[in-house]
């Protein structure tokens, strides 16, 4: 799969993370983007037992088409596949990293 990184996801990773030097977080956000590239496509994503130990999971509602990936207790990534809602899993080869949310999950 390949990555595309939206300028607002590029801003607040140097903000939240970056100039906030939280370590641990940068590798493992490194460690789910390598997960991504290697994966061929969003199903394979999803099966992957990797997946449920990232928390890399399908939100429900109104924002049903974006998938989080947990970074620590408070911190979550937001990705978007690329293409169309609803998804056809098989053909999605590529997602977007859109936000970094750290206002809804309590204290990390």
């Amino acid at each position: 799969m390949k990555i595309i990184k939206d300028r607002t996801y590029i801003k607040e990773y140097k903000k939240k993370i970056v100039y906030k030097h939280l370590n641990k977080e940068i590798e493992r956000i490194n460690n789910i983007e390598d997960l991504i590239l290697d994966s061929p496509n969003l199903k394979s994503l999803i099966l992957n037992p990797l997946s449920s130990i990232f928390g890399i999971e399908q939100k429900k509602g109104d924002l049903k088409e974006i998938y989080t990936a947990k970074i620590n207790k408070k911190i979550r990534l937001y990705m978007k596949p690329v293409g169309e809602y609803p998804y056809n899993i098989i053909e999605i080869t590529d997602i977007e990293f859109l936000k970094i949310d750290d206002k809804h999950y309590g204290d990390g």
